[in-house]
């Protein structure tokens, strides 16, 4: 799933989530969430030259219920940063996503991210990432028991 949402679309998501878990969950619509931290790392390929990026992303899931299934909405919070293979300049993204996806012992998110120069051409410098996740779940609780992370050309 790929997609890019500004803060306030985000913002409106959640809480649409949890007002209809709410609604249709009969009044318990989430459970207590879970988070791990994976290393993340990988090249984005491009020009002017290709970026090695590395860091931590911070993954948090919490059991919903929104109808007769079980969904997890996940948030991942993505703190890395990368090095020019060429230069060596340095490039920075944070950012934070959420996604909703149906219960499964194991689960493939891929997000598309912002990854720019750090300075103040950055961000007319940026150039996307995509963030691949392969999270697993105990589907008898719900919580989120790990993952891999890794990061590369979209």
């Amino acid at each position: 799933m790929r997609t890019r949402r500004p803060v306030f679309a985000r913002t409106v998501m959640s809480l649409l989530v949890a007002i209809l878990g709410g609604l249709l969950g009969g009044g318990t619509s989430a459970f207590a969430a879970s988070s791990v931290a994976i290393p993340i790392f990988g090249t984005v390929d491009g020009s002017p030259e290709s970026v090695y990026v590395t860091g931590v992303a911070q993954i948090t899931s919490a059991l919903v219920k929104t109808d007769a299934k079980f969904h997890h909405p996940r948030r991942v919070i993505q703190n890395v940063s990368g090095q020019g293979l060429s230069t060596g300049t340095t490039y920075v993204t944070t950012g934070q996503d959420e996604v909703m996806r149906q219960l499964v012992a194991s689960d493939l998110v891929e997000i598309t991210f912002a990854l720019s120069p750090n300075g103040a051409e950055g961000l007319t410098s940026a150039r996307a990432g995509l963030a691949s996740f392969t999270l697993t779940f105990d589907v008898s609780t719900g919580a989120l028991t790990g993952g891999t992370a890794t990061v590369s050309t979209p």
